[in-house]
């Protein structure tokens, strides 16, 4: 799935009216409340969840620390967990299936994404596998031209009997490593503990040497996945097609992943939003949210529609009720939407500045992964 190609015809401008704003979106943590991909290792894989987190925190370390490129630990996360959902069985008809019964939609999420779809051209760049990416827009009636996604073909990739035998053994080596619970501070210079050494030792042993000679190499090497550089690479190709620059701007994410187009578009006068983010996205935003009530990012992103970025930061500086019950209001039926499901404690919203981007991205770090521990497969089945 990829967004509108640049030469296709634009209504809008035939006519004259030129659009001023778009909104660019990753879904999971904000429409879509869970890791859809670790819910799947947890769906197929005997200790599915825990050898997806060992993956990711060696993808992270890699990527964030060692400052490895793809070539040097062969994928992302999406990529390295393929092989080993096909290898126990994971087939692409199950998966949608499997999607389509158990993704989880966020509190108010098909009205939020009907809102920003009728406000301004919205587009979805997520992560997720394309299996999800499909049951969503299904869910939230999203237009599947608008969205772009990991790719993954596993009924497509060629594994012998043998070759599933060899995943499945290094997926029973890779949980038998201990998880580091080590915390790196971003931008802070570190040495890494004596457990992550051990743990990067093995992976690296399991990912450089066992994993080549397998078709899970293959199938790694074949897949399109929705990577920090390829969301970057997205917004550029989407700048192209709308005419619309940063300062017009809106980007909803919260992933890891996302803190390099998110830093774009924060340094480029847009509204960059972190919703319920990772520590790495908030520090790429200028705007936080910390809730699982997808009305708040309507809101504030028909603020920034109307009154640009200097209107949020004002809107956000007066997060009250009073305030928000007031006549200086874009969207009235909507904050009242919102009001109404708020009607003891508004959720939190707060402007990230430097003097407080620490705190706010622990706050919201530890409140997403409560959120996702939430709606673990785990969890579903109680």
């Amino acid at each position: 799935m990829t967004p509108d190609e640049p030469d296709m015809v634009n209504p809008m401008q035939d006519m004259g009216l030129i659009q001023d704003k778009q909104a660019l979106i990753e879904p999971q943590g904000f429409l879509v409340p869970c890791n859809a991909a670790r819910l799947l290792c947890e769906r197929y894989i005997p200790d599915g969840g825990r050898l997806y987190d060992l993956i990711d925190r060696y993808d992270n370390i890699a990527s964030y620390v060692l400052n490895r490129d793809n070539t040097a630990h062969n994928a992302d996360v999406m990529r390295m967990v393929a092989p080993f959902l096909r290898a126990f069985g994971a087939t692409d008809l199950a998966v949608r299936r499997f999607y389509d019964s158990y993704l989880p939609a966020a509190r108010g999420a098909a009205e939020t994404a009907d809102h920003l779809i009728s406000v301004m051209p919205t587009y979805v760049n997520t992560c997720m596998y394309e299996h999800a990416a499909y049951a969503m827009c299904e869910k939230l009636d999203i237009p599947l031209g608008q969205v772009s996604s990991t790719s993954l073909d596993l009924d497509g990739t060629p594994m012998t009997a043998r070759g599933a035998a060899a995943v499945r053994e290094m997926a029973k080596d890779i949980c038998d490593i201990e998880l580091p619970a080590m915390k790196y501070e971003f931008g802070v210079p570190l040495e890494l503990g004596a457990d992550e050494v051990a743990m990067i030792s093995r992976m690296d042993e399991i990912f450089l040497h066992r994993f080549p000679v397998t078709p899970a190499e293959d199938m790694v090497r074949s897949m399109d996945s929705v990577d920090s550089n390829q969301k970057a690479y997205a917004l550029i190709d989407i700048r192209k097609t709308s005419r619309v620059d940063l300062d017009g701007t809106v980007y909803i994410g919260g992933e890891a992943i996302d803190y390099q187009v998110m830093d774009l578009v924060r340094d480029g006068n847009g509204l960059s939003l972190s919703f319920n983010g990772t520590e790495f996205a908030v520090r790429g935003a200028n705007v936080a949210a910390i809730t699982e009530d997808c009305t708040v990012a309507a809101v504030l992103a028909t603020e920034f529609y109307d009154t640009g970025i200097q209107g949020v930061f004002d809107l956000v500086e007066h997060w009250d009720r009073k305030h928000l019950e007031g006549d200086n209001i874009p969207d009235r039926p909507l904050v009242d939407t919102m009001l109404r499901n708020h009607p003891k404690k508004l959720p939190t919203v707060v402007r990230v500045t430097r003097n407080n981007a620490t705190e706010v991205a622990e706050k919201s770090d530890a409140y997403r992964r409560r959120m996702l521990a939430r709606h673990a497969w785990k969890n579903m089945q109680r």
